[in-house]
């Protein structure tokens, strides 16, 4: 190639990367990976909408300091080399934050991509990232929702639980932290296995739903929870189930409604039931964000569209008050300075917990009459 050539060359890749950066320079990018297909498509596409809402409100508001929102999706269909791959795409255009809006075994695989930056946020409960990573969790951990089981057992003086957990990642960190609260409370825990890809529960809620079981609970999340919910009723079984919080939506329900069990029950956050957060500027937060999204899609918002309000909210506290948002290392220490961050819950990180809400936050809530609500006593 001539001298000449390469120096054309090399002009027009320096004016498209400073148009690029002058183009970015007008934005907030963050980048988003979530599946909107395959299995974890009931998490990926609730978790979407809290976020296009979000950027579609604050871009009609005029933006945040002069700039808009701008976000890059990527559909990784819970597929962790896909995910690995709409990251790389992601930090080459320039983006300041990554929502990973997906399952645990993605976001494990996107982890060493972040390992120097740019911030992720993760609505997952199962990550509990460490302490020096750039990576910030804006739910509850699965141990803090293990616990809200545990004492809602106390309060209805239970003592033994039914669990089925998946095989999978997920259901791995589950039954840690199902054995840990238990053993920690003295608890009886009867727990069965099952691949994500089986579809029938009956020889595992056979092995876990004794006359002595008065409570089952499902671990994990999308289609392996509905097969022990259709396995419940196959089985005739009466006892309460309680779902974990990635089945808190009207996807899920809409999934499992012809086989809906006698009770069925969940770990969610307070704020899934406004009325029962104690805090009054929370609450109305709350109550606000679900009227908003029922206004905006005409669906009713669940658990998972509060987890991607806790995450967009997160984003915006940074964009407020981070000088160089461009700065990983300017956020992470803004993010680990112990700000309480305001959303449907008081959002608070610090240099030794990268998650940002605790089993105060979390409840075990009851389906009732089309909506979660308080859950009644356990006879």
């Amino acid at each position: 190639m001539s001298t000449i050539k390469t120096t054309v060359l090399a002009a027009v890749a320096s004016s498209l990367l400073a148009c690029s950066a002058s183009a970015q320079s007008n934005v907030w990018l963050i980048g988003e990976v979530a599946p909107l297909t395959g299995p974890g498509a009931t998490v990926g596409t609730r978790l979407n909408k809290s976020t296009k809402m979000w950027a579609e409100q604050i871009n009609a508001a005029g933006g945040i300091a002069g700039r808009k929102v701008e976000i890059i999706t990527c559909n990784d269909e819970v597929r962790p080399e896909k995910a690995v791959a709409c990251v790389r795409d992601m930090l080459a255009k320039g983006v300041m934050m990554i929502f990973g809006n997906t399952l645990t075994a993605s976001i494990r695989a996107m982890e060493p991509l972040v390992a120097k930056g740019p911030v992720m946020l993760v609505p997952s409960p199962n990550i509990v990232p460490p302490a020096d990573s750039f990576m910030f969790q804006v739910s509850p951990s699965d141990n803090a929702m293990t616990i809200s089981i545990a004492d809602f057992m106390q309060a209805n003086g239970l003592n033994r639980l039914g669990m089925v957990a998946a095989t999978d990642a997920s259901g791995e960190v589950g039954v840690v932290s199902a054995r840990e609260v238990f053993a920690q409370r003295k608890m009886d825990l009867k727990l069965a296995r099952i691949d994500l890809r089986a579809t029938d529960a009956t020889t595992q809620l056979v092995t876990v739903a004794g006359e002595d079981v008065k409570l089952i609970y499902s671990s994990y999340t999308g289609a392996g929870a509905a097969t022990v919910v259709k396995g419940l009723s196959n089985l005739g079984l009466k006892q309460p189930l309680i779902l974990s919080y990635g089945n808190l939506s009207e996807a899920f329900i809409d999934v499992i409604r012809s086989d809906m069990p006698a009770r069925l029950l969940g770990t969610g956050l307070a704020a899934l039931s406004p009325e029962l957060v104690q805090d009054p500027v929370a609450r109305k937060r709350s109550q606000d964000f679900i009227a908003q999204y029922e206004k905006t899609y005409s669906e009713k918002a669940d658990q998972i569209n509060l987890l991607g309000k806790l995450s967009s909210d997160t984003a915006e506290a940074v964009f407020r008050n981070v000088k160089d948002p461009t700065d990983p290392a300017a956020v992470k220490a803004f993010l680990e300075s112990g700000a309480v961050i305001p959303s449907v819950h008081s959002i608070q990180f610090s240099k030794t917990s990268h998650v940002g809400l605790t089993d105060k936050d979390v409840l075990v809530l009851e389906y009732k009459n089309n909506v979660w609500k308080k859950t009644d006593p356990i006879k």
